[in-house]
């Protein structure tokens, strides 16, 4: 059965996901956008004042652009860096005196940073504790040698919750904190790393998961996954190990630690390798240790941090698994789903991609590094072809993918969606 295709931009009006479609784009001509300097202001204005604006006044700009007409593939990278510029302009900078701290939603937490330079690489470090306890003093002490290669940023929870870190809103607080951390610095985005022990490393384990498609590597320490039980026994947490395809990860836990059962990362090493035998080419070290407590390994945190030094994101993967989980995460790399959970897979040849699982309603974004567009695409879903065509290049895209991240090494400039089904 054909499913039925919609070409356009998704205009995002609330932060679950709810979306219009434009209408089917004019052919493609430039000059619509550009016609008079007047109108050019114009734009230009309006999308400086996008990455300040509320969502609904985001909404009426990306709808405005959206009408114009549409860009040409010539002027992606020209447009990308004029509205990066812009996106690095808006929104706060890190404090680099004592006493740092950083707000975002109302919650406040202390910073700790080491190493801070322009165009490096980027750690966060999350310390352990749990509720009424915890400082990101302790994490800096065990991390900060990688302050020699990186700018090291180890928060204090704004909130001392149990599981702080796995909380919607302080995860929300610590992207926030690394947005924050590019404008600073201008880090370098496709090395940007999360570790933690104890509840450091359940929020690596939960944060890094969740948002995979935005780190190099992690290293979640005497943490664990969160778990569900039910008459089969023990289950993961959804939303976490698949989204792992293109993010390696390297873990340790300890049979007699005391405090954190290393039950669920054994459970995650095992799952790793089936998915791996399945043929998905997961990259992880699971180290298993008994008697250690909730301590360190005997060679310390050294060959962690090496390891992960050296990785390197590579921000436009041809395969991607994505489990969304959050609805605050309704993009992950190249596929979007506005609404709705369940295993999406994604995979790029040449210019046929090819969708499979929870597919309705989800969304390919397009960007040069995927295919050539001045191709014809085909998208199907599964076995059936869904749209051959041409992909509308439009500035709204842009605009919207480099507000989301503010990532010069990962934004789109077309959209194609799947109609729900």
């Amino acid at each position: 059965m054909r499913t039925a295709f919609t070409i356009g931009l998704l205009v995002f009006v609330s932060a679950v996901g709810v979306s219009v479609h434009a209408k089917e784009a004019p052919a493609r001509a430039e000059a619509t956008l550009w016609n008079g300097r007047d109108k050019a202001r114009e734009v230009w204005a309006m999308a400086k004042e996008y990455f300040d604006a509320s969502e609904q006044r985001r909404a009426e700009i990306r709808a405005f652009l959206d009408g114009l007409g549409e860009i040409t593939l010539k002027d992606v990278k020209k447009h990308a860096k004029k509205l990066l510029k812009y996106a690095y302009a808006a929104g706060s900078r890190l404090v680099k005196k004592k006493g740092k701290t950083f707000t975002h939603g109302g919650l406040t937490g202390k910073l700790h940073i080491a190493g801070a330079k322009k165009k490096k690489p980027l750690f966060i470090a999350l310390h352990g504790g749990g509720q009424d306890v915890g400082d990101g003093a302790s994490a800096m002490q065990k991390w900060s040698l990688a302050a020699g290669t990186c700018t090291v940023i180890a928060p204090t929870a704004p909130e001392l919750r149990g599981s702080a870190w796995n909380q919607p809103d302080i995860e929300q607080w610590v992207l926030a904190l690394i947005e924050a951390a590019k404008r600073t610095w201008n880090c370098d985005t496709n090395r940007i790393y999360v570790a933690g022990h104890s509840m450091g490393g359940y929020g690596t384990w939960s944060l890094g998961c969740r948002h995979a498609d935005r780190f190099a590597a992690l290293a979640p320490c005497q943490g664990g996954l969160f778990v569900t039980r039910g008459s089969g026994g023990m289950d993961l947490a959804p939303g976490h190990l698949p989204n792992l395809l293109n993010t390696p990860i390297r873990f340790f836990n300890s049979t007699d630690d005391k405090q954190v059962s290393y039950k669920s990362a054994h459970a995650a090493d095992k799952i790793l390798a089936k998915m791996k035998a399945d043929g998905y080419p997961y990259e992880w070290i699971y180290e298993e240790y008994n008697d250690i407590g909730h301590g360190l390994p005997p060679k310390g945190l050294s060959p962690i941090v090496k390891w992960m030094m050296a990785k390197k994101r590579d921000p436009h993967p041809k395969h991607v698994v994505w489990e969304p989980s959050r609805p605050h995460k309704r993009r992950f790399a190249w596929i979007g789903k506005p609404e709705g959970t369940g295993r999406i897979e994604g995979r790029i040849e040449d210019t046929i991609v090819t969708l499979t699982g929870s597919t309705s309603g989800a969304v390919v974004y397009a960007a040069p590094e995927l295919f050539d567009l001045e191709k014809p695409v085909t998208v199907r879903v599964g076995d059936d072809e869904v749209f051959h065509g041409r992909v509308p290049l439009r500035l709204s895209v842009l605009l919207h993918t480099i507000a989301e991240t503010r990532d010069p090494k990962q934004y789109y400039c077309g959209t194609i969606e799947v109609a729900p089904r």
